[in-house]
Order: structure tokens, then sequence, then C-alpha cells
């Protein structure tokens, strides 16, 4: 950051790249909930489950090359990449269960609705504990 300039639009660009790659990560997500539960029948609770693993695999590797621009990536930094969202899958899986089965919202619907919820702590704890961008390296090791 040079004199003068401001941190705001380099971390809300990063934000929106973030938010775009988000976006792909929950198509590719969405289809295998709908393809596993719509289609096949499975347990809405456990596609759901699924599809986490399908949109965040996507997720890790897009988010280091487009949004935080890491050098390279790692087990390392996809075993904290998995951490951080495993304990969103529990929070959302929860959060799903209640919307789904006593808010009576539809399974699709609950899962949009818990995406943009997460969003903006979903970056934040990507940006400084599975990138580690609060810190001197940019690599994910």
């Amino acid at each position: 950051m040079y004199a003068g300039t401001s941190i705001v639009p380099e971390q809300l660009t990063r934000f929106l790249r973030f938010v775009a790659v988000g976006a792909a990560a929950f198509a590719l997500g969405l289809a295998v909930l709908t393809g596993l539960h719509g289609l096949a029948g499975v347990n809405y609770l456990l596609a759901f489950i699924a599809s986490f693993f399908a949109a965040n695999a996507a997720g890790y590797f897009l988010n280091a090359y487009f949004t935080f621009s890491v050098r390279s990536v790692n087990q390392a930094g996809a075993a904290r990449y998995m951490a951080v969202n495993a304990v969103t899958l529990c929070i959302n899986t929860g959060a799903l269960k209640l919307l789904v089965d006593e808010a009576h919202i539809w399974y699709v619907t609950a899962a949009i609705i818990l995406a943009i919820a997460g969003t903006p702590i979903t970056f934040i704890a990507h940006r400084l504990l599975t990138y580690r961008l609060g810190t001197r390296s940019r690599a994910c090791a």
C-alpha cells in the first residue's frame, strides 16, 4: 500500500472476487444438492453435505488464485480451508434443518439464505486463517 491510498478499495475488490468465486462454487454445490436430492432421492441433509465438499474443493483453488493471489496452494492450506468450512458446515447443517423442518422453507431457498448470510464471515476467516493474508507470507504454507 502506498502513502495516501486506502486499503478499502483493495479489500472491496477482493471481497467482490470472493463473492464471484462463491457464486460459482455455490452453483456447483447447488447442482450436486439438487441432483442428489431431487433426482436421486438422497436425504437432503446428506445431499447438502456432499454438495459442501464439491463446492469447497472448487472454492479453495479458485479463491487461492483469483481472490487472494497466493503464490502456491498445498495440503496445509487446503486443510485450513476445509477446517474453516467444516465449522461452517456444522452451523449451516443445523440451521438448514431448522429452516426446512421448523420454518418450512424449501431446502434450496434455505441453502441460498445461509450462503448469503455466511459470506462476510467466511471471507474474513479465509483471508486471515486459510490464506494467512494477515501474516507476512502470501503463500498457503
